[in-house]
This record gives C-alpha cells, structure tokens and sequence, in this order.
C-alpha cells in the first residue's frame, strides 16, 4: 500500500491528466475561467446542475458514511463533519442565482441533465460494491478541481456580472481552501485503502467520475452555446 506521501502524489498526478483529457476534449472546456466574455446562459445553467448535484450527492454521502461507520470509525468521523457542512451549500449557490432572477423553484423544476443522472447512479452502484470509498473519491476529485479553478471562475463571474452575484461562490470556495477540504479528503482515503487490496480501485473511480464530469460539461455546452447560436 502507498504511504500518505505516495498516494497525494499519485492522485495528484491522474487528476492532472484528467485534467488534460477535459481540456481536450471538452468543448469550451475552459469557459467559466478563460478571457473570453462569460456566457449568462452557461453560467446560470451550471449553477443550478451545481446545486442539484450538492443535494443528490447529500444522499450519497449519507450511505457512504453508514458504511464507514462500519468500515472505519475513526475515518467517518472527519466525513461526517464534512458531509454535514456540505449539505448546506446549495444555499450559497441560491442565493447567487437569486441576484440573477431564477428562483428555487425554477431550479427545482429544472431537469437533470443526464449525465447527473448517471453520475449518481454510478455512485449508488459503486458505494454498495466497493464501499464509502466511492463517495469519497467523488469528493476528493471536486475539492481538486475546487481548489484550481472555483475561485478564478468566481472572479470571472464577478467581472461580468457584480461581486453580488457571486457572494455564495467565493464563500464556498473560501471554506474549501480555509478548512483544506482537499487533503482532508486524502486522509480519509488513504485510511480507507487498508481496506482495498491496492490504489487502483480509487484510481478507477476517480477515471469514472472525471468521464461523467466530462459527459456533463458537453451538455452544457451544446444545450446553452448552440441553442443560444440556433436563436
């Protein structure tokens, strides 16, 4: 098993290649952080998936940690902390939205894109066959991208619309990097792969999670460039 040290390193290593793989192929793959005028159309449409994602990922990460309880006591006590802290942050996210006009319950009655919809299911799936570990992967794999790219994206946001309209953005991502969400994510990890009989079963997960993300992205793209082009 990779010691603490040699796991951050490893991870650090495939998520930059992901990270590259999402650059590629994605297309504006760099839109919410790049010189280019930010789209209202994108970013709103985003913000709402966001929040639908922090509510579904609520009931994830609520199976994740009975099964963690059971896997590793002392490792469920920082996600718990966690999981509670990030079931709140939809509200940051609304209250972001609100400055643009759209209101809960038009997030609400929006529609799932369908890579979301897969992307919990997939977490379903893998949390009742490999264990939390699987939620946990997911986590560790957006507090990486958090860290990177939630505040640049922010002061994008902010530049184009109003430092009001991303009040809830920088907040969130000023609690992820305050509280180090990341390595506090490494931790819990690297204690639950003495359960696992190598790092691979992480990597996987994380490969899987970056594809759906990526999944994703192409859908925003098309729903909000190319119905903004058709109009």
């Amino acid at each position: 098993m990779l010691d603490r040290r040699q796991l951050a390193d490893r991870l650090d290593e495939v998520m930059e290649e992901e990270a590259a793989a999402f650059l590629d192929r994605v297309p504006g793959a760099s839109h919410l952080t790049d010189d280019r005028p930010l789209s209202e159309a994108y970013y709103i449409r985003h913000r709402i998936e966001t929040i639908k994602r922090i509510r579904l990922t609520a009931r994830t990460d609520a199976m994740a940690l009975a099964l963690m309880v059971e896997e590793d006591y002392d490792a469920a006590r920082p996600w718990a902390r966690y999981v509670c802290e990030e079931l709140d942050h939809d509200t940051l996210f609304l209250a972001d939205l609100a400055e643009h006009g759209v209101s809960e319950a038009a997030v609400n009655a929006t529609p799932l894109f369908s890579a979301t919809r897969d992307m919990i299911g997939y977490l379903e799936d893998r949390i009742q066959n490999v264990g939390s570990i699987a939620a946990v992967a997911y986590s560790l794999f957006v507090e990486w991208n958090s860290i990177r790219y939630s505040l640049p994206a922010a002061k994008k946001a902010s530049e184009a619309f109003s430092p009001d309209h991303v009040a809830g953005s920088l907040s969130h991502a000023g609690i992820d990097e305050e509280e180090n969400h990341y390595e506090v994510m490494v931790d819990i990890v690297h204690a639950l792969l003495r359960k696992q009989e190598s790092e691979e079963v992480l990597i996987q997960l994380l490969r899987n999670v970056a594809e759906l993300f990526r999944r994703y992205f192409e859908e925003l793209y098309h729903l909000t460039f190319e119905r903004t082009a058709a109009a």
